[in-house]
């Protein structure tokens, strides 16, 4: 790109990292507030809460980017046009296609980023994000025992911890178990660890106490300890296997379901559907800059600005993609017809290509001058 390339691209540049990065944040915060019960429910820390809801923002940049590039280019065409640099640009013998070059530019960079968020880190992060709420979900310390709650994980089995900290310790731990109705027991300690070990998961009970009825007497025998354990492999679930769902499965796993498996063999069209829209969405990022190209450059200089432009690029961005929603419903009623989900944004980058290589260039109104008349000889 010569300078007025690398001029247009950096106006373009800068409001695209600002709309990307707000757009990001406020889609994030109303996604993550759907999964706040890995805070409350499981009694995890912020950090973990955030380590987790981050893995989300690969799938969120690639839904946001293209509104992002369309965003920042009708904000960044606008503002040269305003000023009438666009208006100069062609005065001075610039074509469209040198004008459109480095925010066409920008949009092929957006496509291949879109694309390799499509193909490998999107469905990483949510794969990553299932086994670590799995594994939260299935963890016996945070489950079992949470600080300051009664916790009954079976009939007549009651656990309580004045405090809980991170890595499975807990002090002030009460536990009752009733189970056996002819000798319940009633466990204090002062400190308590789970651990896991060979034998299976076991909560270590440091300086406390047992008391355990006694069926025989009818009296409460009473035990003092230093250390003492029980074992706790009888409350372990086993997590089993994941099922991945489409937004999990990279695009060889999309296009090749494993039809030995049930979940894949009923949504075998589906899985498919899937693997071409992830290959056809980045080519959105094309669309929309071009329709921003169309809407701004593509018509006469106007001193009143571009709202109605501005608007009709809006619903065309929006119309062409909800056009994509319903060929992606096509193609997964109909598997024949995934073909649409390329042919709609192709169609559309063709149709904006036609439109800028046809439509006149802005000039600017004519301005009448006035001659200064010579003064008479006597």
């Amino acid at each position: 790109m010569n300078n007025i390339g690398r001029y247009i691209f950096l106006q373009c540049l800068s409001p695209l990292a600002f709309t990307m990065t707000v757009l990001t944040a406020i889609v994030w915060m109303t996604q993550s507030l759907q999964r706040i019960e890995i805070l409350v429910e499981n009694g995890q820390s912020f950090l973990t809460f955030f380590s987790i809801t981050v893995l989300i923002i690969p799938s969120l940049l690639a839904i946001i980017t293209p509104f992002a590039l369309l965003a920042a280019s009708i904000y960044a065409l606008n503002k040269l046009h305003s000023d009438s640099e666009i208006v100069v640009m062609f005065a001075s013998g610039m074509s469209s296609w040198r004008i459109a070059q480095p925010l066409l530019l920008l949009g092929a960079l957006g496509a291949i980023v879109t694309l390799v968020l499509n193909l490998w880190l999107m469905p990483a992060g949510y794969r990553v994000m299932k086994e670590r709420v799995a594994d939260i979900r299935a963890d016996l310390a945070t489950g079992l025992v949470r600080g300051g709650e009664f916790t009954t994980p079976a009939s007549n089995l009651t656990f309580f911890a004045e405090k809980a900290a991170p890595g499975g310790q807990f002090t002030g731990l009460l536990i009752f178990d009733g189970r056996n109705a002819d000798s319940p027991s009633a466990y204090m300690a002062k400190l308590g660890l789970f651990r896991e070990t060979p034998n299976g998961p076991q909560l270590l009970l440091k300086d406390g106490n047992i008391q355990r009825s006694d069926p025989d007497t009818g009296g409460v025998d009473f035990f003092n300890f230093d250390e003492y354990t029980l074992d706790m492999s009888q409350f372990v679930q086993p997590r089993g296997e994941l099922q991945l769902e489409l937004t999990e499965r990279f695009l060889s796993e999309l296009f090749n379901p494993d039809m030995s498996r049930h979940w894949d063999k009923v949504n075998h069209d589906r899985l498919i559907a899937e693997g071409h829209n992830r290959l056809s969405t980045p080519l959105y990022n094309l669309v929309y800059v071009l329709i921003a190209l169309v809407a701004i450059i593509g018509g006469a200089y106007s001193r009143r600005g571009y709202g109605l432009r501005i608007a009709w690029a809006v619903g065309a961005a929006l119309g062409v993609r909800v056009l994509g929603y319903i060929a992606q419903s096509l193609s997964t009623d109909t598997l024949k017809l995934s073909f649409l989900q390329y042919a709609v944004p192709a169609a559309a980058i063709i149709f904006c290509l036609y439109l800028l290589s046809t439509l006149p260039k802005p000039r600017l109104r004519s301005i009448p001058t006035l001659r200064a008349s010579k003064p008479e000889t006597a």
